[in-house]
């Protein structure tokens, strides 16, 4: 054992400790706890389902968790429901929704939300945490890989740098827990049983780091799933760098035009600094990358370049941009 792990052995001992000194002069606190944790079971249990997805030709099967969003939709996560023909979905009361009942599958490549659409009564829906904090305790509440009916974790939630590549995409969220025990799409819920976000999978290179898909980007993702079938993103066909200085302005600097793109057609090229967008400042690629993805199909971006120390104004015509099922947000891909 090396001086940093014996350090911090003797840490977690010390803390270990003084929580059960502290426990030892309060009798019910254990009592207190159990029945805190088993009112958030009972409020949040019955909106948990657990989902089985296959491919007959492939030979794929594919297990995850969900939650009931409302009396028609079952909200989870697109990876678990990609690529797949038949789903069935079983309720905590054991009930089996069959792949016959399920109306529609509805999924968002870039975000990772997908709904199921059912048809039944009598549903559950969670509510969904509004705000969540940096540090928030939260309540992992699924059923395993090994366990018979819903298993319970305590957790901290963090903040991550991971996510938010368009309009829609908010930062993924960061647990510290076995990710191995649970399976993709199980729910953390806050201390009023509210919905804090679906656990998504595990940090690559990191055991225990696990990364969770915020309730509030489900929400909206949902709403326009419910509405529109699909999440439609803008496109005017650049590549581009954050340039911090150049030719005395901060701004984005385009790398590539594609051609018989919408920025081709309205004359942006190769070279052109961005510094302002709809009115506002461009300070970074990704901000740029935001406000395109969230305009619509037919609708102008207003532009002010820098081109040979020249300010100049351009209108371009947004495109809907293609999914392209790789790479889930990359922050490489055009705007």
């Amino acid at each position: 054992m090396n001086d940093l792990t014996a350090k911090s052995f003797l840490f977690r001992f010390l803390i270990f400790s003084l929580f059960l000194l502290s426990c030892s002069g309060t009798r019910n606190t254990l009592e207190e706890i159990e029945k805190n944790l088993s009112q958030i079971m009972d409020k949040a249990g019955p909106s948990i389902v657990f989902i089985s997805a296959k491919n007959k030709d492939l030979g794929l099967e594919k297990y995850g968790v969900g939650v009931i969003l409302d009396q028609e939709h079952i909200l989870t996560l697109e990876n678990i429901l990609s690529n797949v023909d038949q789903v069935t979905v079983t309720l905590q009361s054991g009930e089996v929704i069959e792949d016959s009942e399920i109306k529609e599958i509805l999924c968002d490549f870039e975000t990772d939300v997908s709904l199921l659409r059912i048809q039944k009564k009598d549903l559950k829906p969670v509510r969904i945490a509004e705000k969540i904090q940096s540090g928030n305790l939260g309540i992992v509440l699924g059923n395993t890989r090994y366990s018979k009916g819903l298993q319970a974790s305590l957790v901290t939630v963090g903040n991550s740098w991971i996510g938010g590549m368009d309009g829609y995409d908010k930062n993924l969220l960061l647990l510290n827990i076995p990710c191995s025990i649970y399976y993709c799409g199980t729910p953390v819920f806050n201390n009023r049983g509210e919905l804090m976000g679906l656990i998504e999978g595990k940090v690559e290179g990191e055991k225990n780091m696990v990364l969770l898909l915020p309730a509030t980007t489900c929400k909206e993702i949902g709403k326009i799933l419910k509405k529109n079938g699909e999440v439609k993103r803008g496109w005017i066909g650049i590549h581009s760098e954050i340039e911090e200085d150049f030719e005395g302005e901060a701004g984005v600097l385009i790398t590539k035009v594609f051609e018989k793109s919408p920025a081709s057609r309205a004359g942006l090229k190769e070279g052109d600094l961005i510094i302002n967008c709809q009115g506002s400042r461009i300070k970074s690629k990704l901000e740029l990358k935001r406000m395109i993805s969230r305009l619509s199909r037919g609708s102008e971006a207003d532009f002010t370049l820098i081109r040979n120390g020249k300010r100049l104004q351009k209108k371009v015509v947004v495109q809907e941009a293609e999914e392209i099922p790789i790479k889930r947000r990359c922050a490489d891909k055009s705007i």
